[in-house]
């Protein structure tokens, strides 16, 4: 076990699974079961009124969304900024359109570093040495 610095509140606690102490735990539990029955009784509500009812911070609810813990399925307004872009997304860190262009820049990027190594004629494994 690792003994380190929680990310919320700094306190030093042993490091088992997450980068934050037992008790904001409790506290992410709490807001997250708030904010989860807030979105059950009003699906159409949006990311400013999940915030001002439930008294829970936007980089928490966004944070939430990000690791999967909450869904959006049944909540139409609920959308956050894409860190790419800033337009709305309602899962992961980028909008639809910036992850598709993300991808389409990966593959050819890809497919140029194969290109280059065929033209090299040097495909095999490299194995290095110290002498």
């Amino acid at each position: 076990m690792a003994i380190v610095n929680c990310k919320r509140c700094g306190r030093i606690f042993n490091r088992i699974r997450r980068d934050i102490c037992a008790n904001c735990i409790a506290e992410e539990d709490s807001a997250f079961a708030a904010v989860r029955a807030y979105l059950k009784d009003h699906p159409n509500a949006t990311m400013a009124d999940v915030v001002e009812a439930t008294d829970v911070e936007l980089e928490l609810i966004v944070s939430m969304i990000r690791d999967g813990r909450l869904m959006l399925h049944d909540n139409p307004n609920m959308s956050y900024e894409c860190q790419r872009c800033g337009g709305p997304t309602q899962s992961g860190r980028f909008c639809a359109r910036c992850t598709e262009e993300l991808a389409h820049t990966l593959a050819k990027a890809t497919s140029e570093i194969k290109k280059q190594i065929k033209d090299s004629g040097d495909e095999g494994p490299k194995y290095y040495s110290r002498k």
